[in-house]
């Protein structure tokens, strides 16, 4: 009797298409665009934010603020030193200024406290200039060997 022969590859029913994805898997789902769209638009609107409060902060930190800058300094005699500086501050602003004078050492040896205030506006050379220079005479305890400003802060 012979023997039905039987075919290379037994058939199942699928399609080739059927039979691959039986095989490795079938295709991944993808999130909707909607989604990701939607989580680009948050971190989009995210950065700008954090943009928009690192330059207040750095804004607010800077405008109005009193800024000094020594410029020089006179041993007169050994119980007198002058110091020149520079200070910035808004026209409307009041401030002083702490003034000292150090030995070779860099020990405080005089000391003053100078009080600042700004030039009104017909006062000033150009009509954005809010820097002053000011000399001021420091005594003494020793002869001083350097004058600095060490603060200035608005009253």
């Amino acid at each position: 009797m012979a023997s039905p022969t039987a075919a290379p590859h037994a058939s199942t029913g699928d399609t080739p298409d059927e039979s691959l994805a039986n095989r490795y898997g079938g295709a991944q789902r993808r999130p909707s665009a909607g989604v990701s769209r939607r989580v680009r638009l948050v971190a989009a609107l995210a950065v700008v934010a954090a943009v928009l409060v690192t330059a207040w902060f750095a804004l607010s930190t800077s405008i109005g603020k009193i800024t000094y800058k020594d410029v020089g300094f006179e041993v007169v005699d050994d119980h007198l030193t002058r110091v020149t500086f520079q200070v910035s501050a808004p026209a409307d602003t009041q401030a002083e200024c702490d003034v000292e004078v150090q030995d070779a050492q860099a020990a405080p040896v005089g000391f003053r406290t100078v009080l600042v205030s700004g030039l009104e506006p017909e006062q000033r050379s150009a009509p954005g200039d809010d820097t002053w220079t000011y000399t001021v005479d420091v005594r003494t305890v020793v002869r001083g060997n350097t004058g600095v400003v060490h603060t200035c802060r608005s009253l």
